[in-house]
């Protein structure tokens, strides 16, 4: 009998030790930092965050401000500071402004993971994004171009002015454009226009649009406040103008239904806060130093490997970017 009980205390105390074991994040706290509070696709990206932390163990605080101000942001970041967490991830409104309380942070000993949207190189340990820039932007590119038969007047409809990740998307927007690429030849781009990711300055910029390009066509939006502003608007308008870009599946569908969007696409937010926290976490224990070339698990997304960013930094990218249509938007509408 005593051994009997022996043999049970043992493997209570295997398992127990098992279960600790898989808790790799037991202790550590992180605080994460959106654009904007109230925003549907940064809580998508919180509950990536409560996925990983069930799976990891670690606590961790969310926020963002309410006018989408850098200012805000960098508030945030200093309270985070003084309550002492071992992580930030941040989706930065300017990559610039966020550097100082950055690097405060880093002095503290505080690791900081950048997501969705970069903090400068200078000011970060790590990058995580769903795909590359180019991707992205080109692939958003070509959707309009054959939304509007390959030929016609496209504007753009941005978030912020300063939004890191948009302009760099826009910039190889433009940069398709200017190619020379005979796919392209017949597309007149008339500019970019910001709704700050706000609703009604979306929809009154997109108003603007119409007025002032009677023959426009196609309107790019690269941002999900965007994207339901400018369909509405060109809806109540009774234009015949198409639109694409990065939205939810869930605001989108009434307007893929319609017809005025063909195609609009984005990655699963879900798994960039689910693959962010990963990285905190390995970072935060010294497992994983964020270096080119390094590969860091990540749960049920597998192994993904370290690259170079453009500004020279470090960056880890999903590269998922899925599909929204007539055909597949029913199969999202509940995710995203």
């Amino acid at each position: 009998m005593k051994k009997v009980l022996a043999l049970v205390l043992t493997l209570m105390l295997v398992f127990s030790v098992a279960a600790f074991a898989e808790k790799a994040g037991e202790g550590i706290t992180i605080g994460v930092v959106y654009k904007q509070s109230g925003n549907a696709y940064f809580q998508a990206g919180v509950t990536g965050f409560e996925q990983a932390a069930e799976e990891l163990g670690f606590e961790f605080m969310h926020d963002g401000p309410d006018d989408g101000s850098s200012d805000g942001q960098i508030r945030i970041i200093e309270n985070y500071i003084a309550q002492g967490v071992d992580a930030l991830c941040i989706s930065a409104n300017d990559p610039a402004a966020l550097v100082d309380v950055c690097n405060e942070a880093r002095e503290a000993g505080i690791k900081v993971i950048s997501w969705d949207a970069k903090v400068d190189a200078e000011g970060r340990d790590l990058d995580v994004e769903p795909a590359s820039a180019q991707v992205i932007g080109v692939t958003q590119l070509d959707s309009i171009v054959n939304s509007i038969g390959g030929e016609g007047q496209i504007a753009i409809l941005s978030a912020m002015a300063t939004a890191p990740n948009q302009n760099l998307w826009i910039s190889f927007i433009e940069e398709a454009l200017n190619s020379g690429d005979e796919k392209y030849a017949n597309i007149e781009y008339v500019g970019t226009v910001y709704g700050d990711d706000e609703y009604t300055k979306s929809f009154n910029e997109t108003q603007a649009l119409l007025e002032k390009y009677p023959d426009l066509k196609g309107i790019i939006v690269p941002t999900t406040v965007g994207g339901p502003a400018v369909c509405k608007c060109i809806q109540d308008a009774g234009r015949d103008v198409k639109v694409t870009g990065l939205t939810l599946a869930s605001d989108m569908k009434e307007f893929i239904d319609a017809g005025i969007a063909d195609e609009t696409f984005l990655w699963n937010p879900i798994e960039l806060g689910y693959a962010s926290s990963y990285a905190a976490v390995a970072l935060v224990k010294g497992e994983f130093t964020g270096a080119v070339g390094e590969t860091l698990e990540v749960g049920e997304l597998g192994t993904l490997e370290v690259t170079e960013s453009d500004d020279g930094g470090s960056i880890l990218f999903l590269n998922k970017l899925n599909s929204f249509t007539k055909e597949t938007v029913d199969a999202w509408v509940d995710i995203l």
